[in-house]
């Protein structure tokens, strides 16, 4: 369509047509001062050479004006500029060359970018040449021909080329339509883009930023800003001392600082853009925001090396510490400590008080370290602490007895005080970290062994005794597959007859090396490792059949007396393992008795006692083993009920003979045992002496080597073992009548 030719014409900016109208303006200064020079060559006088400037003078004078408007001051200069090429024209004598000068200033008069002065011009050109030419027809033309058609003429050149204008500022207009739109899509782009955009300098200067980058940053002009000015101090001196980056360097992970002090994280990408020669123009750096993924990550890793509730660095960056501090080519120290008995205080009082004792534990440590110091949490109630810059162990060692004062202060604890000891560990040296950690955990075991709340340091020959422990605990893995287990029984005699009243089953171990090894070095190995479970569980099913078997050979009269341990006792399979022995072996429950040391069940009453009341539900007999030497009280003695039989620890029974506290103890018990309708049973009697006195106590049983050895199951039971072994039992001095108070209680017989 032809409207779509025509331009839309839209006012310039301000400053774009000033600066025009100024070019314009000097353009008809300089034809003032051209144009009487050349009319005087053309044979004017001076006078009317001068003469010639005086209306576009005037013209262009009034275009000066400020206070005028645009559009009056633009028409001012186009007039004025327009009677230069009319007294051009008259100059010249109507020569045809002159009227070129007429398409000049029209194409000039362009530059304002207004269709009125294409029609100022047409019209001009029409009035003055027809005007002139009617009054002098040789001032305008070189022939008498009709003035006003020759002015219509050269008005229709001028309107030709004001179409051809008009046609190419809308050619213009289109072009810087298209680019304006191209600019505000890659200004939108670039403002709007979702990632922070920067136009760097080859000189690391800041040329543009977009919205992204702006608010991220907090700084509304970053322009002028160097790149690294938008990092933290001192990440600064890195990014500007590696300046430019290399074209096809990797993308980067870098902080940056808001206005507001703040730090954040970009990840960087960056591209360098040449101009025409090929050289640096200028970097594209792109910034993505992830801040919150750097933040997450952050908080990931710190769980990974922290404990959770104490905050604690963790074993993993424990570790880490620790390979630090060895690569430093220093003797250091690690302190293991273990809390005593925490396992009490965590099922009496609950899993929040012990986590609030932990919390109380983990702040009292660390106020006794110095700032340099490292302080660990493993687990459960293990806290480790690394030292540093020691003269000696017995640095460490001070710090240690520091630590264990602060932990044995008085706790606040469900509205009651509670006190807390520790076992501590020490190793010291150099090697690696995984050696101090393993010789600092045997210290504090070793520790625990010799009684608690103790400090060990570790030397070799608690290294020794780890390893032997671990290869006797591996061993005793092999002993169970391999069956180097066996069992050996000891005689339960009565002391009113000197018959039989039960066997104790007894674990031996048969090493095919190192042959008998003693149950004192096994068994805790067991208890520790868990072992005890299943070797318990064989014990039990095998004493059973062994029971069951005497049974069918005729020996009815007796109970097989089997011990349980204090991991045994926390099993909840107990009662089925037991039950299933019974069965499988077909012995009868009352047949069976089963020994539980006092401070196993002491560890915790009220499970234990529900324990208790469901083998009790089975029919079978209970004793309380070792009896006395456990930490229960009188209060806690309910909790040991109900039981059958009650056994006298023999660090007892070696004092008896003297009259003393272990014979007033041993007194004790027995009359507790009767009160009770227990049956009182002695250990380790190992003479005559012994037997008469616990006999004149009214003690029921005894048993030790004075009246037979544990012997295997082959040698049990004879005639020639039985007269031999209980020969003492049976000698005329246990034919004397008993008295009334030491007959056995009816729960005795089998």
């Amino acid at each position: 369509m032809i409207t779509s030719w025509i331009p839309r014409g839209g006012a310039l900016p301000h400053d774009v047509w000033a600066a025009r109208h100024r070019g314009l303006l000097l353009v008809l200064l300089a034809h003032l001062m051209v144009l009487p020079a050349f009319a005087v060559t053309q044979g004017w006088s001076l006078t009317a050479a001068w003469g010639f400037d005086l209306v576009p003078a005037l013209l262009g004078a009034a275009a000066c004006i400020p206070r005028l408007g645009r559009v009056t001051r633009s028409s001012l200069c186009a007039t004025a500029l327009l009677s230069c090429s009319a007294v051009l024209v008259v100059a010249w004598h109507g020569t045809t060359e002159a009227h070129f000068h007429y398409f000049v200033m029209v194409g000039a008069l362009a530059l304002y970018q207004q269709w009125w002065t294409y029609l100022i011009a047409i019209g001009f050109v029409v009035l003055q040449h027809g005007a002139f030419g009617a009054a002098n027809t040789e001032s305008v033309f070189q022939h008498a021909h009709h003035p006003w058609k020759w002015a219509a003429i050269h008005g229709a050149f001028v309107a030709a080329l004001a179409v051809t204008s008009l046609v190419s500022w809308r050619e213009s207009e289109r072009v810087r339509e298209a680019t304006q739109a191209s600019e505000e899509r890659f200004k939108r782009a670039f403002d709007d883009a979702p990632v922070a955009i920067a136009l760097v300098s080859p000189r690391g200067q800041i040329v543009q930023a977009n919205r992204e980058l702006r608010e991220r940053t907090g700084h509304g002009q970053p322009h002028g800003l160097r790149l690294w000015d938008l990092l933290p101090e001192r990440d600064r001196v890195e990014l500007s001392q590696s300046w430019p980056p290399g074209p096809d360097a990797p993308e980067v992970e870098r902080r940056y600082v808001r206005a507001d002090g703040s730090t954040g994280w970009f990840l960087w990408r960056h591209s360098l853009i040449r101009d025409a020669a090929g050289q640096p123009d200028h970097w594209v750096f792109q910034g993505v925001e992830i801040t919150a993924r750097k933040r997450a990550a952050q908080r990931l890793d710190h769980q990974a090396h922290h404990d959770a509730l104490t905050g604690l660095p963790n074993r993993t960056r424990f570790d880490e510490l620790l390979e630090d501090a060895l690569g430093r080519g220093r003797d250091v120290a690690v302190i293991f400590t273990d809390l005593d008995d925490f396992k009490v205080i965590n099922d009496s009082l609950g899993h929040g008080t012990g986590d609030q004792l932990l919390l109380d534990v983990a702040e009292r440590l660390a106020r006794e370290l110095r700032a340099g110091d490292v302080l660990a949490r493993f687990g459960g109630d293990e806290f480790v602490v690394l030292l540093e810059g020691l003269d000696d162990v017995h640095d460490a060692r001070r710090t240690a007895n520091r630590l264990a004062a602060a932990l044995k202060e008085p706790y606040e604890l469900g509205g009651h005080q509670r006190f807390l000891t520790a076992s501590f560990g020490i190793a010291y040296g150099a090697g690696t970290g995984e050696a101090l950690l393993r010789d600092a955990d045997a210290a504090m075991y070793h520790a625990k062994a010799q009684g608690k709340a103790r400090l060990e340091v570790f030397d070799r020959s608690l290294r020794t005794r780890a390893v032997e422990r671990l290869e006797l605990e591996a061993g005793l893995r092999e002993a169970i597959l391999d069956g180097q287990l066996e069992l050996h029984y000891q005689s339960e005699i009565r002391l009113g007859d000197g018959a039989l009243y039960g066997m104790e089953a007894l674990l031996r171990w048969d090493h095919p090396e190192h042959g008998m090894i003693s149950p004192a070095r096994f068994i805790p190995v067991a208890e520790q490792s868990g072992l005890i479970v299943p070797i318990g569980a064989w014990v039990l099913q095998t004493a059973c059949e062994q029971a069951a078997a005497w049974r069918a050979a005729g020996h009815t009269g007796f109970v097989m007396a089997v011990n349980l341990s204090p991991r045994q006792l926390s099993s909840p399979s107990l009662a089925r393992v037991v039950d299933d022995a019974l069965r499988n072996s077909g012995l009868p429950a009352h047949a069976l008795c089963l020994e539980i040391t006092e401070s196993a069940i002491m560890e915790d009453p009220e499970a234990a006692q529900a324990v208790l009341q469901r083998l009790k539900a089975l029919g079978v007999k209970l004793a309380i083993d070792d009896f006395g030497v456990g930490h229960s009280s009188l209060s806690k003695l309910k909790y040991l009920l109900p039981v059958d039989v009650v056994k006298i620890d023999k660090s007892f029974v070696d004092g008896i003979t003297e009259q003393g506290d272990d014979r007033a103890i041993i007194a004790a018990i027995i009359s507790l045992a009767h009160e009770l309708g227990a049956v009182a049973i002695a250990e380790g009697v190992e003479d005559s002496a012994q037997a008469d006195a616990l006999r004149a106590m009214n003690c029921h049983v005894a048993q030790g080597y004075h009246f037979a050895k544990p012997l295997p199951a082959y040698r049990c039971l004879s005639q020639s073992e039985t007269l031999s072994a209980a020969s003492p039992a049976l000698s005329p001095t246990l034919r004397t009548p008993v008295p009334a108070s030491s007959k056995i209680p009816r729960n005795l017989s089998a």
